[in-house]
């Protein structure tokens, strides 16, 4: 078993447990949310999102369809015209391609799950583009 957060980037090989401390991996920024991609193994991207409230996710959309958990605090997920307040225990999922946003409605930690790993993600740039996932799938 590996603690994912032992390295920066762990290599999970295949049938290899690796475990995440939700709780160590969260922080906090004032200039927006904080992302951490936890696994990026190809057949999903995992990410971890921390938000003070009012920190936003502004609309995007990604070629994966994603499952989103709320795992503390309260957000505001608005897709299709639609608004769902998360919390604790609650988990929503989208199809691939829909335009979403996310609103923090108090401090609040999300995890999403996008399956397959996307191909395409409109804010690339913006969300992605300093996170390295913590474990990435290696071949023996």
């Amino acid at each position: 078993m590996k603690e994912a957060s032992e390295n920066r980037e762990a290599q999970g090989k295949p049938g290899e447990i690796v475990v995440f401390d939700l709780q160590a991996l969260t922080h906090f920024r004032d200039e927006g949310p904080y992302v951490q991609v936890l696994s990026d193994v190809g057949a999903a991207r995992v990410v971890l999102f921390a938000f003070k409230a009012g920190q936003q996710l502004k609309e995007h959309r990604t070629s994966s369809q994603i499952q989103v958990q709320a795992l503390s605090g309260r957000v505001e997920f608005a897709a299709t015209g639609q608004s769902v307040e998360l919390e604790a225990g609650v988990l929503l999922q989208l199809e691939a391609n829909i335009p979403h946003s996310v609103t923090a409605l108090s401090d609040a930690v999300i995890l999403v799950t996008m399956t397959p790993s996307p191909s395409y993600h409109s804010l690339e740039r913006e969300v992605f583009q300093h996170a390295v996932p913590l474990v990435r799938r290696v071949s023996d």
